[in-house]
């Protein structure tokens, strides 16, 4: 008899197509609220659930137990209501609770994410025996791991899938959920200050966008002895992307490489070595890494690979990326690699976009850019810029003026837009636009092509006053202090003498 276990709260969005998934599966359903006002509850009571109630108490563990301790079945399995148990996984659910082994499952969560383009796959103990012996911990993302490993039972790979589709949510939506769980979080980790807590609060400040302190807790999760290799390689990934960001590329690679080295199989991962190797100039590395990045991607998008947590990516991410940085190295190999794959990517949606890539690559000539201005988005744009760059024609700077309307607050854009006006010597224009470059993002390149303008159009003072800005700014970064050093060296004697 198979049991299963679940706690709720408002989510009428979604807990009949949860229950659907399991229909005809499950012998019992335990569903226990924590407080619902909409209709949930009625929903439950079409699929005859026990429904209990439960006073929230800001504990996911507590509340998980009392679902087991009500429930009747010799297996449980447990899901949220945003979750689906996939269709081809039913026989082998079937298949291993004929077993009365001491055994639990591993399940791999797929985590559908339509908003971002960025699903990711996990693993977690989704099924295992109804022992009294067993109980969840922690107040929020609860284990059931420890109380199974205590109580000697084994715990095995399975192929069943389970569908998340709950972090396909608006970035504000993802927020407010953020900051929810973020209180139960920092309580949990005060209580028990384990790695793994402070990777979730890691994970949880970056998603409401607070570095300082995602860096702090994810520098805590990575000394710790007890993380999962797949968690510290996630973890070193982030500090390296904000070591990168501020352009310290030598720490940036030293973190990105213990990413690697933690764990290789994550895309994510390794698209971020491609960008810090390119930058490093070691070109040979950064398109083998956009190439390992497609191929593992690709590897767990059809269900070869899994792993205890693993951030994905969209297919035509990589392509445009292994595109852009196979361009600029002049690597033919990984270029001839990725055009093939576009080429079978292509489909309605992007059509236009291979027609653009496709004009700019070969330098044909077209009337206007502005068919083309939708389809350009933050994954293709970088690879679109690249390609603009070395095309001739009246009307490139009218294309950056259309796209100055879609992406106004993009660093990469901003900045390419401004040296496009700055080479055309429309020094005010530049000046303007790396003017907003600067204050938008803290971008390090913004302030040396700003300076550059300013020098252009004889403004000295506001030089001086941007360099003592910007040392301000990067004050912890020592190649950028430097360079600021050498700049001050060079002006400040020429504005004593005006």
């Amino acid at each position: 008899m198979l049991t299963l276990s679940i706690i709720v709260k408002n989510e009428e969005k979604y807990l009949k197509e949860c229950l659907d998934s399991v229909k005809g599966v499950v012998d019992e359903i335990v569903l226990v609220d924590t407080g619902s006002n909409d209709n949930t509850i009625n929903i439950a009571k079409e699929f005859n659930a026990n429904i209990l109630n439960y006073k929230w108490n800001n504990d996911f563990a507590s509340a998980r137990n009392f679902a087991l301790e009500n429930s009747s079945g010799d297996w449980i399995l447990y899901l949220d209501a945003d979750e689906r148990l996939s269709g081809k996984s039913i026989k082998e659910l079937k298949n291993l609770i004929r077993n009365q082994k001491q055994e639990a499952y591993h399940c791999i969560i797929k985590n559908i994410d339509e908003v971002r383009n960025r699903p990711s796959v996990m693993k977690y103990v989704r099924l295992f025996p109804n022992d009294k012996r067993i109980r969840f911990k922690g107040k929020i993302h609860e284990q059931i791991e420890q109380s199974l490993m205590e109580n000697d039972f084994n715990i095995l790979n399975s192929s069943i899938e389970i569908i998340h589709v709950g972090y396909s949510l608006p970035n504000e939506e993802l927020k407010e959920k953020a900051k929810r769980n973020l209180l139960i979080l920092i309580d949990e980790y005060n209580r028990n200050p384990s790695p793994y807590y402070a990777f979730h609060l890691g994970q949880t400040y970056g998603i409401l966008n607070n570095s300082e302190s995602a860096v702090f807790y994810f520098n805590k999760a990575v000394t710790g002895e007890t993380l999962k290799g797949e968690y510290k390689s996630l973890a070193f990934r982030y500090l390296a992307v904000i070591k990168a960001e501020k352009q310290n590329w030598n720490e940036a690679l030293e973190l990105i490489t213990k990413s690697l080295e933690y764990n290789y199989e994550q895309p994510t991962n390794l698209l971020v070595a491609a960008k810090i190797f390119f930058q490093l100039k070691e070109y040979d590395k950064s398109n083998r890494f956009c190439r390992d990045a497609f191929d593992i991607n690709n590897n767990f998008l059809s269900g070869n690979e899994n792993s205890f947590q693993a951030i994905l990516l969209d297919v035509e991410t990589i392509i445009y990326e292994g595109l852009n940085i196979s361009i600029q190295s002049k690597d033919k190999k990984t270029f001839n690699y990725f055009f093939e794959k576009l080429k079978g990517s292509k489909n309605k949606k992007n059509i236009k976009t291979f027609e653009l890539i496709d004009i700019l690559l070969n330098k044909k000539s077209f009337n206007s850019f502005k068919r083309y201005i939708p389809e350009i988005n933050e994954n293709n744009l970088e690879l679109i810029l690249t390609l603009i760059e070395d095309y001739e024609g009246s009307s490139k700077i009218d294309f950056f003026r259309s796209l100055n309307q879609s992406f106004p607050e993009n660093h990469a854009f901003l900045n390419r837009f401004g040296l496009v006006l700055y080479n055309l010597q429309m020094f005010n224009e530049a000046e303007e636009i790396f003017e907003k470059s600067f204050t938008l993002t803290k971008n390090p390149s913004a302030v040396f092509y700003l300076i550059s303008t300013y020098l252009q159009n004889n403004k000295f003072i506001k030089i001086k006053s941007t360099i003592e800005n910007a040392e301000r700014t990067f004050s912890g970064q020592k190649e950028i202090v430097a360079r600021m050093e050498t700049l001050r060296k060079k002006i400040y004697p020429v504005i004593k003498n005006l």
